[in-house]
């Protein structure tokens, strides 16, 4: 793997990936604080793209045929993020079962892909990735509402733990990599 800049600046690296790993505790530790604040989040961003398509769709989309939907699309985004925000509360149960339903459904297709792959040496681990994937997804369904207080804060925090462990792991082996070049030199 080539580094190049990285070996200079993996310091900077490693610290983003602490702050991440930070962020991801604390998130763990404020499940339903972490959980309201990505949905809020989330409105927002579909706030600004649903007025940014309805601008887009009024101001430069004067030849497109399909103008109007566009702007439908764009005031249903609107819409939904100032719901959203409205009441970040019920969108984040709305969100949750959504949520626990997809995750069922996904498992499923994934033992299906599993089983059409029969061939492939890990097909089992795709069924066990599956399974696995059901379960959450049941719990989650079957915990509903109260899921709503920690699933997406618990998949936001989590993910901000494996990225920055992501991130850290690149800038140690940044370091080491820099460690073994000469300085001006060139690694062999």
């Amino acid at each position: 793997m080539e580094y190049g800049e990285l070996k200079k600046n993996w310091a900077w690296l490693l610290g983003l990936g602490i702050i991440f790993v930070t962020l991801g505790v604390a998130g763990l530790l404020l499940l339903p604080l972490t959980t309201i604040t990505s949905v809020a989040v989330f409105g927002a961003f579909m706030v600004v793209g649903g007025t940014l398509q309805i601008a887009q769709g009024i101001a430069k989309a004067r030849d497109w045929k399909s103008r109007g939907l566009h702007i439908l699309m764009g005031v249903i985004y609107l819409i939904g993020g100032i719901a959203t925000l409205e009441n970040p509360v019920l969108a984040t149960t709305i969100l949750t079962l959504v949520l626990g339903f997809s995750l069922i459904t996904i498992g499923a297709i994934r033992i299906g892909i599993a089983f059409q792959n029969k061939d492939v040496n890990q097909w089992a681990l795709m069924v066990l990735s599956g399974v696995l994937t059901i379960l959450l997804g049941v719990m989650i369904v079957l915990q509903w509402p109260w899921s709503s207080l920690w699933a997406i804060g618990l998949f936001v925090s989590v993910d901000l733990i494996m990225s920055g462990a992501n991130f850290i792991a690149i800038a140690l082996a940044a370091k080491v990599e820099g460690e073994k070049t000469p300085a001006g030199g060139v690694a062999g």
